[in-house]
């Protein structure tokens, strides 16, 4: 199947969407944006989330969702960010170490067979019939 066609979430143009919001342009201003902001945070260590938007220019919306995408750490923003389980103060992300390991290990505990990788069966037979085979062609008569 092919892209869909979509209005772009930021401004609005029609563009084939392969699974994200924003049309090209604005994921590459986006994507600018963000170098902008992980320059800043870097060279300013501890910096908060107002002194960052106001020194960079993007907007603390957006540098929040930059947080909670995972993709800027920062001391300074742990005043700001909270665990969405706990409530615990988090320096990025949705949710703090200790909650995202109990929340994967329920995730694993729901798969059957308590493990991600398939249970392959110890039976020959049975994994002969698993097995995937090419069918050859029969000869015309």
């Amino acid at each position: 199947m092919g892209p869909n066609l979509k209005n772009c979430s930021q401004c609005g143009r029609v563009f084939a969407s392969q699974g994200n919001n924003l049309c090209s342009r604005c994921t590459e201003a986006e994507e600018d944006e963000y170098t902008i902001v992980r320059r800043y945070v870097r060279d300013h260590p501890g910096a908060n989330v107002f002194e960052v938007a106001e020194e960079t220019g993007v907007a603390e919306e957006k540098i929040l969702r930059f947080l909670r995408e995972g993709r800027l750490v920062s001391q300074g923003f742990s005043t700001i960010l909270e665990c969405e389980r706990c409530g615990r103060a988090i320096n990025s992300g949705r949710y703090c170490d200790k909650c995202f390991h109990e929340l994967n290990a329920e995730l694993q505990g729901a798969i059957p067979g308590k493990s991600l990788q398939r249970d392959t069966p110890s039976d020959p037979v049975m994994r002969r019939r698993e097995q995937m085979h090419i069918k050859k062609d029969r000869p015309k008569l």
